[in-house]
């Protein structure tokens, strides 16, 4: 008899109820509403910040980016003020799948980000978005790689067409691309639950994330960036892809036996975009908290500076993904040479620097201070150092909206409020709330001629010209969960994104190690089960892995850095 998963999870990156809900009020996505009315479901908050590397690291550990040791995309050079992409060997506490394989259990994992390279799982791990190109060795064990690629006729990882999406014709192949890749990873995920089954599974489906940051504006008139002329269109492009996820996971809930759990979850929900922009650099260097290179300022150097930025930005503005991963290949040190100059990293004068961020990235930055005994050139003192956090704190609240009077930034965390383990000093000093209703902001990268314009400037309301994102990340995920031993129809309430890893293992009976932050869901589960199987508390899991390896050689730096500039995560 063929083996039955004893649990499934389907992963929805970025799905979000404030979609979700009105469209099943209308009728709409009958397999989560069938999961619903069988299981429990409700609001899954996030970590903060709520971005896909540290979400998805989060969830498969249990634990907070400062026991994980990851935070971003990015993560800065050990001694150093450089960033160097991020991936799995970043990380380094034990995941779920992993405990569960000591356990005695099966486990395939499909397309989670943050997984490349694999683990040497009992089982299988196919890798996610990490993965630097299809030439990589990002499926184990490797034999399943000749069996898949036979199957479904090779494996795409990108999509071609994202970077320059300014025409019709360019957003309808997008689209189009975009089916094709869940279309792929749907039948993937049919042919491993047929052909590899093992106790625990899970597959996960990335177009949400990118549909909602690319194509909500066309869906939404309130939106600052609506075109009326496109929302005829393009206004249900981001709603077609969550019928088409709703039907991909009623196909696969559907071929498991009435026994499997199965868990639905998105690792942070998303929102529309505003039209508030902060210079976070500029303003650090109106503080007077940073300071550019004479020479970064003197007129021959701006101007070959410009001529790069300007290149730079029009090579990512008309290239394909796919021309720009084979520039990258061919001219790793151009593109750091031109990256480094769109971003003025290069340009800040270190010895009189106090605090600075790194502006390439999509989502608002951090800020890091350039501390004694830290930073190679670092010059806050330690005993400076909470005052001076004290000092940016209120400054950034003086940022305030001129419509409404407000500040932008609705709250500064400190690294302490929000990581805590062996790896917190790793995490930036200061953490901008962007992702709460009352604190949304974009941010741009600084030049230095431009220091004495606005730090912050209202975005002007209409059509934009380039391909840009109207949505963004939001603090709340969904979870929606069906099992024998889990309630009916139940919302459950207070729900993290850390609690997930901990619910599975209690509900395949692996007592939870005592160094997780997240809990069981014991809310989920009927009280009968609840009182004969009471949560166990197991030994710490403790960390694995080296300390902070490099994870990828300047090529595969290259193509990371194309598929997150394709998909926004980078300037």
């Amino acid at each position: 008899m063929k083996k039955q998963p004893k649990l499934v999870v389907i992963g929805l990156d970025a799905a979000t109820w404030t979609l979700i809900r009105p469209w099943m009020a209308e009728g709409s996505l009958p397999n989560l509403s069938k999961l619903m009315k069988d299981g429990v479901s409700g609001a899954l908050e996030s970590i903060l910040p709520p971005i896909t590397p540290p979400a998805w690291t989060s969830f498969m550990t249990g634990k907070n980016p400062g026991k994980h040791g990851i935070f971003h995309f990015v993560e800065t050079e050990h001694g150093g003020y450089a960033m160097n992409y991020a991936n799995a060997t970043s990380r380094r506490a034990p995941t779920v799948w992993k405990l569960l394989n000591n356990a005695g259990y099966t486990v395939g994992t499909m397309n989670i980000p943050f997984t490349y390279p694999p683990e040497k799982l009992n089982g299988f791990q196919i890798s996610g978005m990490d993965t630097p190109s299809e030439k990589s060795p990002f499926i184990h064990p490797p034999q399943l790689r000749d069996e898949l690629e036979k199957h479904l006729g090779g494996i795409q990882l990108d999509l071609r067409f994202l970077g320059a999406m300014t025409t019709d014709e360019r957003r309808n192949q997008v689209l189009a691309e975009m089916e094709q890749l869940d279309r792929q990873w749907s039948k993937a995920a049919l042919y491993l639950l047929e052909n590899h089954p093992q106790d625990v599974m899970m597959f996960v489906f990335m177009s949400i994330d990118t549909v909602q940051h690319y194509f909500w504006q066309h869906m939404d008139r309130d939106h600052f960036l609506h075109d009326p002329k496109l929302a005829p269109k393009f206004g249900d492009a981001v709603r077609k892809v969550y019928e088409r996820l709703d039907a991909a996971a009623g196909e696969i809930v559907n071929r498991l036996a009435p026994e499997t759990a199965v868990f639905v979850v998105s690792d942070h929900g998303g929102g529309p975009t505003v039209d508030r922009t902060i210079y976070l650099n500029r303003y650090l260097a109106q503080l007077g908290l940073l300071h550019y290179k004479e020479a970064a300022i003197s007129p021959l150097r701006r101007l070959g500076e410009k001529i790069l930025r300007t290149g730079y930005s029009a090579l990512v503005a008309t290239l394909s993904s796919r021309q720009k991963s084979k520039l990258a290949e061919l001219f790793p040190q151009l593109r750091k040479k031109s990256e480094l100059a769109y971003s003025s990293f290069t340009a800040i004068d270190w010895t009189r620097t106090k605090a600075y961020c790194s502006e390439v990235l999509a989502s608002p930055p951090s800020i890091w201070v350039n501390l004694k005994g830290v930073k190679p050139q670092g010059i806050v003192d330690p005993a400076e150092y909470d005052s001076l956090l004290s000092y940016i704190i209120a400054k950034l609240a003086e940022l305030k909206d001129p419509r409404t009077g407000r500040p932008v930034i609705n709250r500064v965390y400190r690294r302490k409020e929000v990581f805590h383990g062996p790896f917190a000093n790793e995490g930036a000093d200061l953490i901008l709330d962007w992702w709460n209703e009352n604190s949304l902001f974009s941010t741009q990268p600084s030049f230095p001629e431009q220091t004495d314009q606005p730090a912050l400037v209202i975005r002007g309301h209409g059509p934009s010209e380039k391909s840009e994102w109207g949505g963004t990340h939001r603090l709340y995920g969904i979870v929606v969960a069906r099992a024998p031993v889990f309630r009916r129809g139940m919302t459950i309430v207070n729900a993290h994104l850390i609690d997930i890893a901990p619910t599975i293992l209690h509900l395949l009976g692996v007592s939870v190690p005592a160094d997780m932050d997240g809990a069981a869901l014991t809310d989920a589960f009927l009280p009968e089960f609840l009182a004969e199987h009471p949560v166990k508390s197991g030994a710490a899991s403790g960390t694995s892995g080296a300390d902070r390896p490099s994870g990828y050689t300047d090529e595969e730096s290259a193509k990371v850095e194309e598929r997150l500039q394709a998909l926004g995560y980078v300037e």
